[in-house]
């Protein structure tokens, strides 16, 4: 392959890869809302529940709902630790994209090859 070929599917690599990333990081933050939004449901039928209750209800009846919404802070947690991992492995593939544009220009010494490398690059 050509260094210009070689180049060019580096980018097609790096841009894919960040297509997957930014695709995993749109899941993990609806996984993060859907939580939220179950949150938000628990939270309500607790408000019910102690106003039907009041404050002579024992502690076993408010167990399932606090259960679930321990369970949903959990997995909320869980969630922004998977997309911190996410976007941190988006910015290693930015860089990389930026080293190899540096990389192929420093080799290359035609100045044409340069202009479309760095057109496609701008597309990408």
């Amino acid at each position: 392959m050509s260094e210009f070929t070689e180049t060019i599917a580096d980018a097609l690599n790096v841009a894919a890869d960040k297509i997957r990333e930014y695709g995993e990081v749109a899941k993990l933050q609806a996984l993060i809302k859907a939580e939220e939004a179950k949150k938000q449901d628990y939270y309500y039928k607790l408000g019910k529940k102690y106003y039907e209750l009041y404050k002579d209800a024992p502690a076993s009846d408010l167990t399932e709902i606090t259960d679930k919404l321990i369970a949903a802070d959990e997995k909320i947690e869980g969630y922004k630790e998977d997309l911190k991992a996410a976007s941190a492995a988006s910015e290693k593939y930015t860089d990389v994209g930026e080293d190899t544009k540096e990389a192929s220009s420093d080799e290359s010494g035609e100045e044409e090859k340069t202009e479309q490398r760095q057109s496609f690059d701008e597309t990408v």
